[in-house]
This record gives C-alpha cells, structure tokens and sequence, in this order.
C-alpha cells in the first residue's frame, strides 16, 4: 500500500495529491464536453509584454558573478536526476511521513529537496527521520527576522498554537557570494539585496538556488508539503529529452477546480491581485479559474525562468502580503508574460482532476465521496 495504516478518511484536509492511476500527458481533447479549458485562455485586456528573459536574484547584487553558496546539511544533489522541492518549516514529524513517506513509497529514485526550521526550532525527531531516508537533501531554513514594524530584528516567531509566523518578515543573508574560479574557495559572502519578505515569498529564492544544482533537462517539481501526499511516481510518464544543456523546456500549471472557485469569487486571490496589480487586473481577471501557486513543475530550464520571473514579480510590486505568490502566478500566466521567455518552449495548465496533480482544497464545500473522485472501498482519489 501506498499509505500503509494511513486511511484517507484522515486526509479530508489535504489540499493536493498526486494520481494513482496512470495519467497521459496530454492537453484535454476538444471531445471532452466537460472540459473548463476555455476559461483557462489568457486576458487579452490585460495582456502583458514580458522579456525573453526574466533578471536572476543575484542581479540586485552590487557586484557581478555572483553564485549560490549555502549549502546542505544533509544530502547531495545529483545533478542528472529529477527533484521535488519543498519549503518545509516547523511542522510536526507526521506531516514529513506522510510527504516523504508517500514520495519514496511510489519507487521515486529522484532527489528530494527541502528546508526546515533552524535548529532551535525543530520538532523532535524531524532532522532524525529526514537524514535517515536516502536522496533526501536537507537546507535549514536560517532566517533574519523582524518584528512587527519590520525594522527591530526579532527572532524567528512561533505562535501560542506553536506554528511558525507566517506574517513575519525575514532576509536571507549568506546564501549568495563570490567564489574564488578556481579554488572553489568562498571569497565573499552577500547580504540579502532585497526588503524583507514573508517565507510563503522567499522560499521561491530557495527554490532557484536548489536548481542551479541540476541538469537542464531534468524535471523538477515544486511542491506545498503540508498538504501534499503521492499515489503514483509524478515523473512516470513524462516526455524526456535527452540534452543536458536544453535552450528550452515545458512547464505545468495545476488549476483548482472552476465550478468551485474562481480568482475573483476567493477573497483571497481577490485581495493578492487587487493589492498587487490594481482593480483594473482583477476586474479583468475575476472570473478566471484559480491556478495553484502550490504546485508546478516543468523541465529544469523552464522553471529555472519561471521562478526568475515570479521573484521578479515580488520585486515589482513590493507586495507583502502572505500567499501574495499566488497572485503573482496567476498574473504571470494570465497576462501572458510568460510567452516571450525563450527558456519555456511550452506552458499546459492542467485542468483539476486532469493531470498529474490533483488539487483539491476548492472541493471542501462537500465531502470527496459527494464529489465523486473518491472510492471509499479501495482508499483511492482519482481523475474526473
């Protein structure tokens, strides 16, 4: 089983999961009468003309030739593999066995990328279970915070029901520096350019960091790990290339479900838009399907300009709010100013329920079973 002593009646909370039927990588026909595809086109109001390339967060650096320099704490990447990353703070050890448990149970032989709380922090036996499962890589999440005026530094805050702060405002300094060319050796190390920012914002630089470490060619996906669990290997079935040093690559967007919620309907999304981008966008936007900031994936070189780009967005609009990376994928892809990027040959949103994600967190206005993609007998959430 791929849940062994895991019933998924435990799970109703779980916002995301990945398929265990196998799922062929292809856009929904045109015969397909209960397909929402349509509404997924693009605004052409608010059609924006984006560069063919997005600046790297290194570029804010006062000096060039600036490389990533942290490293891990457990694990090594491999460089020839696909990966799945996640930004993993302060949960308690059962969300990691479900996550990673699930992952590595479905024959995933890839890297798994995370980070975690600093070391003070850590729930007991978390940094134990993670060292012990192999091909995972382990970043602790060391983190420059503030307090409420985002000015006085302020350790990392846990709340009274012991989760982490997500509204706390941190730098990331030392990740970034200047190596020596040919020792390796690091000359300099750089402060964080950028203002402060939530972690649901900054983990897209950690994000970019982890995949420098990695082929062009490999596959990569980014992954909300809380909420998040696996029927089948994500990577099966998927169209390879053989070309370490791909010029351009595909990349995946993952809808929620159109009759369910939709980007002006969600207080939330509403807000991220009308906060970022102004009224005009979300007016033009409002009855567009959500597409979940949760969950992407694509070639290694597709998303390594794809994250260029959602960074970017941050650094535009200076919006602080928590799940504001929400908005700026929504508008990336809505405003199509992802089309002139010359590292993403291709980009396919996927409908809910029709495709190698299934996100489900608009679905909890009725049980799954209500729905109709869970069967109570077998304990397996399926396509529509």
């Amino acid at each position: 089983m791929i849940l062994p002593n895991t019933p998924l009646r435990s799970f109703w909370s779980i916002l995301q999961l990945l398929l265990l039927i196998k799922v062929r990588l292809i856009e929904s026909s045109s015969e397909d009468i209960n397909t929402d595809a349509a509404l997924f086109e693009p605004s052409h109001p608010v059609r924006v003309l984006g560069p063919t390339s997005f600046p790297k967060p290194t570029d804010l650096l006062e000096l060039p030739d600036a490389v990533p320099i942290v490293k891990p704490v457990h694990g090594q990447h491999r460089k020839d593999v696909d990966a799945v990353f996640a930004y993993a703070e302060g949960y308690d050890l059962q969300y990691y066995l479900h996550f990673v448990g699930t992952l590595f149970a479905t024959n995933f032989t890839g890297d798994l990328v995370m980070a975690i709380a600093e070391k003070r922090l850590l729930q007991k036996d978390v940094l134990e279970y993670l060292t012990s499962i192999p091909n995972v890589v382990v970043y602790h999440s060391d983190m420059d915070c503030y307090a409420s005026d985002h000015v006085t530094p302020e350790p990392r805050r846990v709340t009274s029901q012991g989760q982490m702060d997500i509204f706390q405002m941190c730098h990331i300094h030392d990740v970034y520096g200047w190596v020596d060319p040919i020792t390796g050796e690091v000359l300099r190390k750089a402060s964080d350019p950028k203002e402060a920012r939530v972690v649901a914002t900054l983990r897209y630089d950690w994000y970019w960091i982890w995949l420098q470490h990695y082929q062009k060619n490999s596959w990569i996906m980014v992954l909300d790990a809380r909420d998040s669990f696996f029927q089948s290997n994500p990577f099966q079935n998927l169209p390879r290339r053989s070309d370490p040093n791909l010029a351009s690559g595909h990349l995946y967007f993952f809808g929620e479900n159109a009759n369910a919620t939709r980007l002006g309907k969600s207080t939330k999304n509403r807000n991220w838009l009308k906060n970022g981008y102004g009224n005009d966008v979300i007016g033009a936007l409002q009855n567009k399907p959500t597409i979940c900031s949760g969950s992407t994936m694509g070639e290694a070189v597709a998303m390594e300009q794809y994250l260029r780009a959602l960074i970017n967005e941050k650094d535009e609009t200076s919006i602080r709010m928590t799940g504001s990376d929400q908005g700026f994928h929504n508008y990336l892809y809505y405003t199509d100013k992802l089309a002139n990027a010359l590292a993403i040959s291709s980009l396919t949103v996927w409908e809910q329920g029709k495709g190698i994600i299934n996100n489900l967190g608009a679905l909890r206005t009725m049980t799954l079973q209500e729905w109709g993609n869970f069967n109570m007998t077998s304990g397996v959430i399926s396509n529509w």
